[in-house]
């Protein structure tokens, strides 16, 4: 499954790298790629991982989400 999640509030490497890491730590999350000049977090995963799994962990690391989109495999 391909992802795409726009957040606010990242604004340095040294925080796209501690998003990056800890989404790729999460079971099932094959790719994390963070955007910090378009606030954008780019997804691959596969199951147990959700979309819904993955906005709380980036809002848990303190970023908000502002909106997202499921795409398909």
């Amino acid at each position: 499954m391909h992802s795409k999640v726009w957040l606010s509030g990242l604004s340095s490497e040294e925080q796209k790298q501690q998003l990056e890491s800890r989404l790729r730590d999460m079971i099932g999350v094959e790719t994390a790629e963070v955007d910090i000049d378009k606030q954008i977090v780019i997804l691959t995963y596969e199951t147990p991982a959700n979309l819904n799994t993955l906005e709380k962990e980036i809002y848990d690391a303190g970023y908000p989400v502002i909106n997202s989109y499921k795409g398909e495999d």
